[in-house]
């Protein structure tokens, strides 16, 4: 069955290792475009950032951001549709995780600064800091975080030092808290970074590509979708054609998708032109 839609991971998959687009697989998906088959991003980014990578490919469809708790139009930033973590359940998270403060980044749909929320003591996390530098009008410091917590919490988040990290998980999952909402993951090793963002129950990349499928009246076998990390298993499962870069982890690489080039060898563009053109 022909492919209709193609649902992009950025990082790690669209991009390169420096955080570049390579050209052969910005001409790739020119040429899916010009077919008349829809590109949908679909990212752990935060809806700023990811509109810069739309933006440079002229995208006009709706992103999945937020490891799916977002689904956002482009032009307006107008919410298709919103899964927003409680307050009272990030009240428990950040209860039980207090010695790993400057590890927290509380993510907020706010039209205003303050999207990314985090503890002063974050000024410790070199890996951290990197991170917000990509959007340093959008950061707020509060001393305490459990006064920000309201409607538009889209997520709790985690990340820097991969062994911290690794910790974090597994007292997550020792605590039972992972029975009210769900954990998504995205590890480099190479990087020695790793990053962890709860969400609300039942959100995920997969279930928001599922959205918009029905939306577009489309079937999972009329989708191909890539990407690289654990947070993508969800909507490579969904896809009826599912690609793991060459660089994925190797969790990914034992579920029997299809693999294409890595992300410094455009291996987006390569599966483009493999599955679509």
């Amino acid at each position: 069955m022909k492919i209709k839609l193609v649902a992009l991971d950025i990082d790690g998959t669209l991009l390169d290792s420096r955080g570049e687009l390579p050209i052969e697989n910005a001409r790739a998906i020119e040429v899916v475009l010009q077919q008349g088959v829809k590109i949908i991003l679909v990212t752990g980014r935060r809806s700023g950032t990811a509109l810069k990578v739309a933006s440079s490919l002229g995208l006009d469809s709706p992103m999945v951001v937020h490891n799916g708790a977002l689904i956002k139009v482009p032009h307006n930033s107008h919410r298709i549709r919103a899964q927003f973590i409680h307050p009272e359940i990030a009240l428990q998270i950040l209860s039980g995780t207090e010695r790993f403060l400057e590890y927290v980044v509380l993510h907020r749909d706010k039209n205003e600064n303050g999207q990314q929320v985090v503890h002063p003591s974050s000024r410790h996390n070199a890996l951290m800091q990197k991170y917000l530098a990509h959007s340093p009008d959008a950061v707020l410091e509060s001393q305490n975080l459990t006064d920000v917590l309201d409607e538009d919490l889209i997520q709790v988040m985690f990340g820097g030092h991969l062994p911290v990290v690794q910790e974090i998980e597994e007292y997550l999952i020792l605590s039972g808290l992972l029975s009210r909402v769900n954990m998504t993951k995205t590890y480099y090793p190479e990087k020695e970074l790793g990053i962890i963002d709860l969400l609300d129950k039942g959100c995920s990349k997969g279930v928001a590509l599922k959205y918009l499928a029905n939306h577009y009246g489309l079937l999972p076998a009329e989708i191909l979708a890539i990407g690289d990390n654990h947070n993508d298993l969800e909507m490579l499962e969904f896809a009826g054609t599912g690609v793991v870069m060459g660089n994925c982890v190797e969790d990914l690489k034992k579920r029997g998708f299809h693999e294409t080039a890595s992300n410094n060898e455009n291996g987006v563009g390569l599966a483009l032109r493999k599955f679509v053109v």
